[in-house]
C-alpha cells in the first residue's frame, strides 16, 4: 500500500477509535493524536496478514498472534512521554473486539484488519520479497525469508496444534498468488544444501552469456528462477522467465517501478534475459541442464516429500490446477497459464503417483484425518535420524518423508538409521504394491529403497 493510502486509511481509523471510546470515560481522554500514532505504529508490525476476530467475540489464540506483545512494546517506543503510550494498549484492544460491539467497534475491526491484510501484502509480499532474495524459495506469500526452515520438533508442534484447533483449515503448497510455484520452490530450496556449487556455477554462467545483467541483484534472482524452471522447454523459457522477472523489478522498485518505469533499465533486463537464464540453447542453456540434472534426486525428494506432507497432515489439501502431477510455473500470469494433461491413459509421473495415493486413502477412509483424527510424531535413531521426517495419523497411517537428501547422500546415507513404527504390527506400503513392514523399528534404507517417501497404512 503507498504512503498517502496508507495516511487516509489511518486518519479514517482514527476518526473510528475516537468515536467508539467517546462513551467510555476510562478511554475518551487519549489524544486523537495518540490514537493516530498507535495505529499507524501498531500496523507496520502486524506480523501476518490480520486479525480474525469479531467485535465482542470471544478471544482467540489465532487473534492475539496478529499483535503480539512485542509488537505493542515497539509500538509503545514511538511515543517519549510513557503515558501516551497507553494509546497503543487501547487501539490493541478495539483491533481485537475487545472494547464492545457497537457500531463503531464493529468498523474498526473490520477496517483495521483490512488495512492490516494490504499494508502487509504491499509492503512486504510484494515490495520486501522482491528485494530480498538470497534464497528465492523462502520469499513467498506467507513466509518469512529471514527464518526459511523450521526444525522437525517445530514442525510437528505446528501440526500437533492444527489439528487440535484448526483441522479443517485449509493447506496449501501453490496458489494463483504464489510467486513460485511448490515445484519450483522444492528446486530452488536444493540449492541451499550446496551454496558453493551454486555460486561457482553462477561465476560459469555470468561469464558464458556474454551480457551483463543491469545490477547483480537481478543476476541472482534471474539464475536462482532459470534453475527453477529448468525442467520446461527450452522454447518455453525465455517466454515465461522474461515477463516474471520484470514483473520483479518493477514490484521491487528499486530502478524501475509500474508507475515510473525506466525504458532503459528494462531494456537491459530483457537483453540479459535472453543471453543469459532464458537462453535456450549454446554453452548457457547446457551447463544449466546438467547441473539440475545432477540435483534431480535430491529435487525429487523435496518435491514428493512436500506432497505427501502436504496431502496426510492435519487440516484439508487444496491442490491447486495441475499440481497433483509435477507444475512449474512463476508469478502470474504465468501460474495462471492452461495446463497441460499427459496424454490418456498415462500417469506415470512420480508426484502423481503419490498424489493418486494419498487422495485414495484420503477418501476410503477419511476418519483418519478428519476432525477427530490425530496426530502423533514418531521418531528415528541412528547417524541419519535428522533426516527421516515421519508421522503418525490417527495410529493407522505413518507418513515418511527424507529431507536435506543432498546433505544425508554427502554424510554417507542412512547407515542404519532406523524409524519406529507405532504399536508394532504390520504395515503396507501404499506406494509399492507388495511391500510390508513389521514393527517394532524398519531401516529407514529399507524403507526408502524405491523412493524418499513412504506411505502405510496397518495392515
Amino acid at each position: 500500500m503507498v504512503t498517502h493510502e496508507l495516511a487516509a486509511e489511518t486518519r479514517w481509523l482514527t476518526r473510528l477509535a475516537v468515536r467508539a471510546c467517546a462513551g467510555d470515560l476510562a478511554l475518551r481522554d487519549h489524544a486523537p493524536w495518540a490514537l493516530h500514532t498507535a495505529i499507524r505504529e501498531l500496523l507496520v508490525r502486524v506480523p501476518v496478514y490480520r486479525p480474525y476476530v469479531t467485535a465482542g467475540g470471544p478471544p482467540t489464540e489465532l487473534a492475539e498472534s496478529a499483535l503480539p506483545p512485542q509488537a505493542v512494546r515497539d509500538a509503545k517506543a514511538a511515543f517519549s512521554v510513557p503515558q501516551e503510550a497507553t494509546a497503543v494498549d487501547v487501539v490493541r484492544e478495539l483491533a481485537l473486539g475487545r472494547l464492545g460491539a457497537g457500531e463503531e467497534h464493529a468498523e474498526f475491526c473490520a477496517r483495521f484488519a483490512q488495512t492490516a491484510s494490504a499494508l502487509h501484502a504491499k509492503s512486504v509480499e510484494d515490495t520486501a520479497f522482491y528485494r530480498y532474495v538470497p534464497l528465492l524459495s523462502a520469499t513467498e506469500v506467507g513466509g518469512d525469508p529471514g527464518r526459511p526452515a523450521v526444525s522437525p520438533e517445530e514442525f510437528h508442534a505446528y501440526c500437533a496444534r492444527v489439528a487440535r484447533d484448526w483441522p479443517a483449515t485449509g493447506t496449501v503448497l501453490t496458489t494463483h498468488d504464489t510467486k513460485r510455484s511448490g515445484d519450483v520452490r522444492a528446486r530452488i530450496a536444493v540449492l541451499s544444501e550446496c551454496p558453493e556449487r551454486w555460486a561457482a556455477l553462477v561465476a560459469r554462467l555470468s561469464r558464458a552469456a556474454g551480457v551483463a545483467a543491469p545490477d547483480p541483484q537481478l543476476a541472482w534472482q534471474a539464475w536462482q528462477s532459470a534453475y527453477g524452471c529448468a525442467g520446461l522447454p527450452a522454447a518455453e523459457a525465455a517466454g515465461r522467465l522474461e515477463p516474471a522477472l520484470l514483473k520483479a523489478v518493477r514490484e521491487a522498485g528499486l530502478f524501475t517501478s509500474w508507475t515510473e518505469p525506466d525504458p532503459a533499465y528494462e531494456r537491459a533486463v530483457t537483453d540479459f534475459v535472453a543471453a543469459g537464464p532464458g537462453s535456450g540453447t549454446g554453452e548457457v542453456r547446457s551447463a544449466l541442464t546438467r547441473f539440475a540434472a545432477a540435483l534431480e534426486p535430491f529435487v525429487r525428494a523435496n518435491v514428493l516429500g512436500a506432497a505427501l506432507v502436504h496431502l496426510t497432515m492435519p487440516g484439508v489439501p487444496d491442490l491447486y490446477q495441475g499440481t497433483e502431477r509435477e507444475y512449474l510455473a512463476l508469478v502470474d500470469p504465468d501460474n495462471r497459464r492452461p495446463f497441460g494433461r499427459p496424454p490418456e491413459g498415462r500417469d506415470d509421473d512420480p508426484k502423481a503417483e503419490v498424489t493418486a495415493a494419498a487422495l485414495r486413502l484420503r477418501r476410503e477412509r477419511p476418519g483418519l484425518f478428519g476432525e477427530s483424527g490425530t496426530y502423533a510424531p514418531l521418531g528415528a535413531r541412528g547417524p541419519a535420524a535428522a533426516h527421516c521426517l515421519a508421522f503418525c495419523r490417527s495410529g493407522d497411517v505413518v507418513t515418511a518423508v527424507t529431507r536435506l537428501s543432498l546433505r544425508l547422500a554427502e554424510e554417507g546415507g542412512w547407515r542404519g538409521t532406523a524409524l519406529t513404527l507405532p504399536d508394532g504390527g504390520r504395515w503396507r506400503d501404499l506406494l509399492t504394491p507388495g511391500r510390508e513392514f513389521t514393527g517394532p523399528e524398519v531401516a529407514v534404507a529399507e524403507l526408502f529403497a524405491d523412493r524418499p517417501v513412504a506411505l502405510l497404512v496397518r495392515a
